[in-house]
């Protein structure tokens, strides 16, 4: 995403931001400065660029006695705020805690720490990892934009899938489709899945994504419940006593999946590549319950933090996986998978096919040095032993 005019950015458009409650407010209530300044250096000293970072102190007065202070509280422990996925992944891997490190603490908050969002990252203005800069001359939105908030971070992956920007092709040669639900005035917007209750979280402390924990994150079956048994398929593998497999399975299309990214400035060390691969689920709970999933790799290697004086992760083998649960949101009611010949099941087009994870998967997706160990990390993916 371009970064705005320098302008965009910090303009206010007074007619309308005067009419918020924020706008009866002069600007150093929240975000402090001197006002006596006369240049920009004096008048930004104790500049508070983003107030909501530290909502106790600048918000609570106005906001203690209304339903938003839930939100804040709860906030407190969304994994958008704390980054928590991030610190449980490398403490898995690395045996340790980051934040036990003062050092390695500072170059993450450095350098990843980009990505945690603060309230007005989604409801004023553009996240931080893209520019930063208003949405609309520093109006408060109620839900993020998808483009702007929400794609601006998610869009390497989940945005390039959902907006058909990935140039792939299944398995019959189809180029691949944008998600079904782009069409769909209502959901083309994220926060029609993902709502305020899930971003904002409940209080629970979460430290993953798919955490089984997590009851406010959305589930395919609470909009198409009543499609359980609309077909043969549906009845075994879903609601049937056939091994269940998750939706995305036969609904998604080819995605994207990565090697390897390193700190230090350097990113994505590897070139990113079309994927669509079953695997088992490593993880299975009564919230994530199929028992065959898609899998992605992650861009994760054991010298990922090298630059960081991190030179191995000694767990990397025995930990976590490096094809990791996927949910492509690239959604469509008829794929590669379920288009099948006369008088052919799907069966014909999955079992046994191609698209099961498999070792050999490994060693060619990854001809690196430490294949023997990505193989090692993934023993509980395979879904068939070479």
């Amino acid at each position: 995403m371009p970064p705005l005019e320098a302008w965009k950015k910090v303009h206010i458009t007074s007619e309308f931001f005067e009419k918020d409650p924020h706008g009866q407010f002069s600007c150093q209530k929240c975000h402090g400065g001197n006002p006596g300044g006369s240049d920009k250096e004096s008048a930004h000293q104790g500049i508070v660029q983003f107030p909501s970072e530290e909502w106790e102190t600048y918000c609570l007065e106005c906001h203690s006695s209304d339903p938003v202070y839930n939100r804040f509280v709860n906030f407190d422990s969304n994994l958008h705020k704390t980054q928590e996925g991030y610190f449980e992944r490398f403490r898995q891997r690395a045996g340790y805690d980051i934040r036990d490190d003062e050092t390695l603490l500072h170059e993450f908050n450095n350098e990843c720490g980009k990505c945690h969002a603060t309230c007005g990252q989604c409801h004023i203005g553009r996240p931080i990892s893209v520019g930063s800069g208003f949405l609309d001359g520093h109006l408060f939105k109620g839900a993020p934009e998808t483009k702007n908030n929400c794609v601006a971070c998610h869009g390497a992956r989940v945005g390039a899938e959902y907006y058909n920007e990935n140039e792939y092709t299944d398995a019959d040669g189809n180029r691949v489709k944008g998600d079904v639900h782009l069409y769909s005035s209502l959901m083309a917007k994220c926060d029609f899945c993902h709502d305020g209750h899930e971003m904002h979280g409940d209080g629970t402390e979460l430290d993953y994504r798919y955490d089984p924990d997590d009851a406010q994150a959305p589930r395919c079956e609470e909009c198409h419940e009543d499609d359980a048994s609309a077909n043969n398929y549906h009845t075994m593998h879903w609601s049937g006593n056939a091994p269940k497999l998750s939706c995305q399975v036969c609904h998604s299309q080819p995605y994207k999946s990565c090697n390897s990214c390193h700190v230090g400035g350097e990113g994505i060390t590897g070139s990113p590549y079309e994927t669509l691969k079953i695997g088992k689920n490593y993880m299975k709970s009564d919230r994530y319950d199929s028992d065959y999933i898609l899998v992605r790799h992650i861009p994760i290697a054991p010298d990922t933090y090298e630059a960081w004086g991190v030179d191995d992760l000694p767990n990397y083998e025995s930990s976590e996986p490096t094809w990791k649960y996927a949910t492509p949101h690239n959604i469509q009611l008829e794929t590669a998978q379920t288009t099948v010949g006369e008088g052919e099941g799907c069966g014909s087009k999955c079992h046994g096919s191609d698209y099961y994870l498999r070792e050999s998967d490994v060693q060619l997706y990854n001809d690196s040095d430490y294949v023997d160990r990505e193989i090692e990390a993934n023993r509980d993916v395979f879904m068939e032993m070479e």
